[in-house]
């Protein structure tokens, strides 16, 4: 379930679709879930934070300014560096297990980035796939230690390839592949080995999709909801993967997915059916198919000529997709969710928001209330 990402996800295409349609059962439907939030605050002289992943214990990993961050609610130091001491220069965290084993990249003081596994006070460098490129991330880290990301010629650059590497037995990065195309990249990978993430297929025109990998039969095509493009981005325990597809052959727009081992379920998205604002993108899934991510709904403009949209973050609940703002209480007055990057089995969700009071960008938490 670390996710990713994922920042991985190009924050710059997204949606939303038809709120008005779900009527009074979507009123009913949100008042089955509301959350408390908590700020994680920032690092020492760092002006923002933006969360990626949390594991079962509620512990949390992303980034602060240059440094990779992991936040303990029971910790002395709640939100504390994992870098600092050990990787210098500029470092990222993307994935955390349930040891509180932290993945991501940095510098290390150095031109090239490398994906990292920080633990205990020490930061692992994990090299990179020679053929791919000098550069590497690590996007997520199972129970076993395992991690997956991928390896570039440049940072994050999408012509890369996936890897796999198992950090306790040395066996190095092995090349995960590809649908045929020249490149892929890892996103999300479960207790149990499986990873998901997106490859270049063998059409000519380079259509990339979704795929769910594991070692004995490789890497397999989720395909698409309709269109030539889809992305995986996180994976459950039950071999479910959430991403996002285009949802035709004409557009750009594209739809949060699910895929429940059988077929790609269409989420849907938040706002309206026109082409600025009907998209969505799922980030995150747990065991409960619970789905995170963000949408986009109608705002601002007097002219109904001139369509203008808000990102916002989602939650899926099986049924319906929810706007998070709309179920955090009086916290929606001085915080905008923006974007819910991963869930854990407990149902506890980190986002990005805009803190008013600061005027910064910060990871919050949030907890499920008792129903």
């Amino acid at each position: 379930m670390n996710t990713k990402h994922r920042f991985m996800i190009a924050l710059s295409l997204m949606a939303l679709a038809a709120c008005c349609a779900l009527g009074v059962s979507n009123a009913g439907a949100q008042t089955r879930l509301s959350y408390t939030l908590t700020d994680l605050g920032t690092l020492p002289d760092q002006p923002d934070s933006i969360p990626a992943a949390i594991n079962h214990q509620g512990q949390v990993t992303g980034t602060s300014g240059v440094s990779v961050f992991r936040y303990t609610r029971t910790g002395k130091v709640p939100m504390e560096d994992v870098a600092r001491q050990s990787a210098k220069g500029i470092s990222r965290g993307f994935g955390i297990n349930d040891s509180g084993v932290v993945v991501g990249d940095s510098t290390f003081g150095k031109a090239f980035s490398h994906a990292v596994l920080f633990s205990n006070g020490t930061a692992m460098d994990l090299g990179t796939l020679k053929e791919a490129g000098n550069y590497s991330r690590a996007n997520g880290i199972n129970a076993s230690g395992q991690v997956i990301g991928f390896s570039s010629e440049q940072p994050d650059l999408a012509s890369g390839r996936a890897f796999i590497v198992g950090t306790f037995d040395r066996s190095g990065m092995i090349d995960l592949g590809t649908l045929g195309g020249g490149y892929a990249q890892a996103w999300g990978i479960n207790d149990s080995g499986f990873v998901t993430g997106n490859s270049q297929t063998k059409s000519d025109f380079g259509a990339t999709h979704a795929f769910i990998w594991e070692k004995k039969g490789g890497m397999v095509d989720l395909g698409t909801l309709a269109g030539d493009f889809s992305y995986g981005t996180s994976i459950n325990e039950k071999n479910h993967v959430v991403g996002y597809s285009t949802i035709n052959d004409r557009d750009l727009r594209v739809h949060a997915f699910l895929h429940n081992g059988q077929e790609m379920i269409d989420l849907g998205s938040l706002g309206g059916a026109s082409r600025e604002s009907d998209l969505s993108y799922a980030l995150g899934v747990n065991d409960r198919d619970q789905v995170v991510g963000y949408s986009y709904i109608p705002w601002g403009g007097v002219d109904p000529l001139i369509h203008t949209a808000r990102q916002v973050a989602f939650i899926y609940d099986g049924a319906y997709m929810l706007n998070l703002n709309d179920l955090i209480g009086d916290a929606a007055q001085n915080y905008r969710l923006d974007c819910a990057t991963a869930i854990n089995d407990k149902g506890q969700i980190v986002a990005i928001a805009y803190d008013y009071n600061a005027g910064a960008v910060r990871a919050v938490l949030l907890t499920p209330l008792s129903r």
